[in-house]
């Protein structure tokens, strides 16, 4: 009897062995999306920047300032010294609260610097306070104060527990603190006019 042997076409196929390649991929992209998740639930909640006209805080806009005391930060970062809001009594404060990312805060920059050539030397004190929303450092800040050239004092609140006090969670937000310690007006949020800002510090120091 002769054998016969099958065609080649119908000979049984050895299935193929996956390469793993796109359950790799898979992998790789799902750690990634958890370690992006863990990484931002982790950050503290980001200033919304703002230009609405509500009321920057409901319980800080009235009644005497809460003090602080926070580092000082120049053009070349971190001085060493800090600085006390109470160190500043019988003068106008004119008090920020920024973050040097934010886009208002940038738009500001030289608004602030034109009522600082006018007020400064009129016994107003201008601070202002950056936050570290998303890991702003006081390098940040420094570099803000290069870019725009200001001149008046930063003070860097590393913790955010200064404008947690305040009730700030909007970027910029604006306080006037009268020659008594307490809150000469109630300010909107948000980037403000000149002739806006100029007219309440002529009242508060007035």
């Amino acid at each position: 009897m002769v054998k016969r042997t099958l065609p080649s076409h119908t000979k049984p196929l050895k299935k193929k062995k996956s390469s793993g390649w796109g359950e790799k991929i898979v992998l790789v992209i799902i750690l990634l999306v958890i370690v992006w998740a863990v990484y931002s639930f982790s950050q503290p909640t980001p200033a919304v920047t703002s230009t609405t006209t509500s009321p920057a805080s409901t319980t800080t806009n009235s009644g005497t300032a809460p003090d602080f005391t926070l580092p000082v930060v120049g053009p070349s970062g971190l001085t060493g010294q800090k600085v006390s809001l109470s160190s500043f009594r019988g003068k106008v404060i004119l008090l920020e609260f920024m973050v040097p990312s934010c886009s208002h805060c940038q738009d500001m920059a030289p608004i602030l610097d034109q009522l600082y050539s006018q007020f400064g030397q009129q016994n107003v004190v201008f601070l202002s306070v950056s936050g570290a929303w998303n890991g702003e450092s006081a390098n940040d800040a420094a570099q803000f104060m290069q870019t725009y050239r200001a001149t008046w004092t930063y003070l860097y609140d590393s913790s955010n527990s200064v404008f947690s006090t305040y009730g700030v969670n909007a970027t910029p937000t604006f306080f006037i603190v009268g020659k008594d310690g307490r809150f000469a007006t109630t300010l909107p949020v948000g980037a403000l006019s000149y002739e806006t800002l100029a007219a309440e510090l002529t009242r508060a120091n007035s």
